[in-house]
């Protein structure tokens, strides 16, 4: 990782290129990457993290990976086992329950000023993009990666235009975790056609602008998703 400096003297430039603070740029790519990769699923709840390996691929020396995996460890997405190594934390059906319990009330706070900053380009290209989806379920060839994302667009859309910034927040803080869910569901449960049915039903309800029809569609998605979850 470089910079470009010019120096001035006499009339005269050079270009110098120097080398950015590595430690603290390595140890913030390397959790970046890291994290990715528990978002998709790559390093799954449970699995040990091999940090020769991840200094391997990223290109890196061990100490940034470290310092990485003490910053998600301080997020609460790892954790250390002395004398063993670092896991991805296991989802528990508790963490399970209080996550649904935190998000659904927050989406229910977004949504009320959310809704009337959400364009109709933005209904119409998730409308797309779920039918896009759809199709390629039937046809068998939708991977986790598409399904989770555009399900995760679907609710970033709501907390990226509201107006409560706290709700903002908390959201991204938790959304690792809802993308860990979300890939459990995929996995496991097989009820991806529902969930894109129930997401473009609420899409009817955005364009509508009907936020109470909106709020209780919502929740039973919600409702719905943890049981399949528990109950799986």
């Amino acid at each position: 990782m470089y910079t470009y400096v010019i120096k001035i003297k006499k009339g005269e430039f050079k270009v110098a290129y120097l080398k950015k603070s590595p430690k603290k740029n390595l140890a913030q790519y390397a959790y970046e990457e890291i994290k990715k990769r528990i978002y998709h699923n790559k390093i799954k709840p449970g699995e040990l993290i091999k940090e020769n390996e991840l200094a391997a691929e990223l290109g890196i020396s061990r100490t940034p990976i470290r310092e990485a995996l003490k910053m998600l460890e301080s997020d609460e997405i790892v954790e250390v086992r002395k004398g063993v190594g670092t896991f991805v934390k296991m989802l528990s059906f508790k963490d399970i329950r209080d996550i649904f319990e935190v998000r659904k009330s927050l989406e229910i706070i977004a949504v009320k000023t959310a809704i009337n900053n959400i364009s109709k380009d933005d209904i119409d290209k998730l409308d797309t993009e779920l039918r896009n989806i759809s199709l390629k379920l039937e046809e068998g060839t939708l991977t986790k990666e598409e399904f989770t994302e555009t399900d995760m667009k679907f609710h970033e859309l709501i907390f990226k235009r509201c107006e409560n910034n706290f709700a903002r927040e908390i959201f991204e803080h938790i959304k690792l975790k809802i993308k860990q869910y979300q890939f459990l569901s995929y996995e496991s449960l097989n009820n991806s056609n529902e969930s894109i049915l129930q997401h473009l039903e609420l899409l009817t309800y955005l364009r509508k602008k009907d936020i109470d029809t909106f709020i209780s569609a919502l929740t039973n998605h919600l409702d719905w998703s943890l049981k399949c979850l528990i109950f799986n």
